[in-house]
């Protein structure tokens, strides 16, 4: 009896061709989600592997925001698993130190300007099936406009932060990343560029394009160890200048001590105002981290070298320099929490519970609130990356983060390409354990190299039903507007995916 319904549609020619949608219908807005045209695009904040973000204006309030757009290269491959992870995540996390999606946009293909702000992608990188034919069009996540990063902030020279700011500053971070690993959520990419401070002194964090599910226990005391050892991440995740010692060595069961450890280096950049660890390469970042902490050894960083997949060098004899180097700048309590969040060893280093507890917060002077933090300068890396040139490390983004790509040219892409000896054994290696061969290219474009490869949306379902439960009703986190403009934007998805 469906066939004969079927028959009868006058866009249907035939039973396969039963699913086809008729083509004045393919361009379609999601019913209950925002077009474009409600808001009015200022200026262009940044472009990379994943899309772009601009500034912008929301019409009906006047409140200004940033708007993510997130690029569908081909409806044959899908919504980029790594975009609906991140969507989904965040959507999940609901606290005044992480950064909040307010709601989703839908722009039809094709569509090229809004208010005089060309928001077309540049001819050199544009994907040529990401035009007016494109069915799904492009979707953008719309978060507050946050004026400044950490990373802006310390490279502007004008800007000097008094220690109540630090204090307080580093206090909102870590209550920040403890709830995200309540939530039984690893972040994977802390860095000073992912800190925002707002306009009112509090702190966001931010870009969750690599984080993942948490399998392990929770730490949720000071004394607590982070558990761990129940799933294999990829260890290609974290910019490399921020990376824990046990990714460098290619620990692949790691815990929420790798978000522990970027915090450790955002810590110290607060008060050298450079990043602390510049690695050239994870062997060279590697060595680094021993001339600062130690040399390692069986007592503070054990099973290394049966865990030493990818060939660091631990057969060195260097002396201990982290009081030397920073004992000028730091008091004996700053030290103290330094050290602590700086271990080789990530069964011993502290979590964000024990971090916020530290003595460094109760001793004189005392952390400023957010409110009696001084309003900066706008300061975002991306002013300082354009002045000044790169700075940025490599963040090689493996398997599990991938498709967040605008295609480069060719000449452009051959010359990002990531050719680290390590890196391609682990890339081999995970694709010798999945089974599946994947598009691997190396980008370095400003925002960090990324590893791309291609995987189907149908891939989603799986991880939606890993996805932990909320405590919350949707509505409760983000509002009925932005909780409906989500389940449009997986409906729709869902329904191209079909065609």
């Amino acid at each position: 009896m469906q066939s004969v319904e079927r028959r009868k549609s006058p866009w249907v020619q035939n039973e396969r061709s039963a699913k086809r949608v008729h083509p004045s219908h393919q361009h379609q807005v999601p019913s209950h989600m925002n077009q474009l045209t409600s808001y009015e695009l200022l200026e262009q904040l940044g472009k990379g592997t994943f899309g772009v973000v601009y500034k912008a204006r929301q019409k009906s309030t006047g409140k200004l925001v940033a708007l993510k757009k997130f690029i569908v290269h081909d409806r044959k491959e899908g919504f980029p698993i790594t975009s609906f992870r991140e969507i989904t995540i965040m959507r999940k996390l609901k606290h005044n130190n992480v950064l909040q999606i307010i709601d989703m946009v839908h722009e039809r293909g094709g569509f090229k300007e809004n208010d005089g702000v060309d928001i077309d992608i540049d001819i050199d990188t544009a994907d040529p099936s990401a035009s007016a034919s494109s069915p799904m069009g492009y979707f953008y996540t719309v978060t507050p406009y946050i004026s400044s990063d950490l990373n802006g902030l310390l490279r502007n020279k004008s800007i000097k932060m008094t220690l109540p700011e630090i204090k307080c500053i580093m206090k909102q971070a870590l209550q920040g990343i403890d709830y995200v690993h309540s939530r039984h959520f690893l972040h994977r990419d802390i860095k000073t560029a992912n800190i925002l401070l707002d306009s009112f002194g509090t702190v966001k964090l931010a870009d969750f394009g690599l984080a993942r599910i948490y399998h392990g226990v929770y730490p949720d005391t000071p004394e607590s160890l982070p558990g761990g050892g129940r799933r294999e991440y990829t260890g290609l995740v974290v910019t490399r200048w921020y990376r824990a010692p046990e990714l460098l060595i290619g620990v692949r069961k790691y815990t929420t001590a790798v978000d522990m450890w970027g915090m450790g280096c955002v810590f110290g950049e607060l008060y050298k105002r450079d990043a602390i660890l510049q690695g050239k390469s994870d062997l060279d970042q590697a060595d680094r981290i021993f001339q600062l902490v130690g040399a390692p050894s069986e007592s503070n960083f054990p099973h290394s070298k049966q865990d030493n997949r990818n060939g660091i060098n631990l057969l060195v004899d260097y002396p201990r320099t982290l009081e030397k180097e920073y004992g000028t700048l730091m008091d004996d309590q700053a030290l103290e929490l330094f050290d602590g969040m700086l271990k080789l060893d990530p069964v011993k280093r502290f979590n964000a519970r024990k971090a916020l507890g530290a003595a460094y917060f109760s001793t004189e002077p005392l952390p400023c609130l957010p409110g009696e933090i001084r309003k900066y300068e706008e300061s975002h890396e991306s002013d300082f990356s354009h002045a000044s040139g790169p700075r940025k490390p490599e963040v090689e983004r493996g398997p599990e983060s991938a498709v967040r790509s605008i295609k480069q040219s060719p000449e452009k892409a051959a010359s990002s390409r990531f050719i680290g000896r390590q890196q391609t054994r682990q890339s081999s290696s995970w694709t010798a354990s999945h089974g599946k061969t994947h598009n691997w290219q190396g980008r370095n474009d400003g925002w960090g190299s990324g590893w791309t490869s291609r995987r189907p949306f149908s891939d989603n379902k799986r991880y939606e039903k890993r996805l932990p439960s909320s405590q919350a009703s949707s509505s409760d986190l983000y509002g009925s507007e932005a909780n409906q403009s989500f389940s449009a934007m997986r409906k729709y998805l869902h329904e191209k995916k079909k065609e």
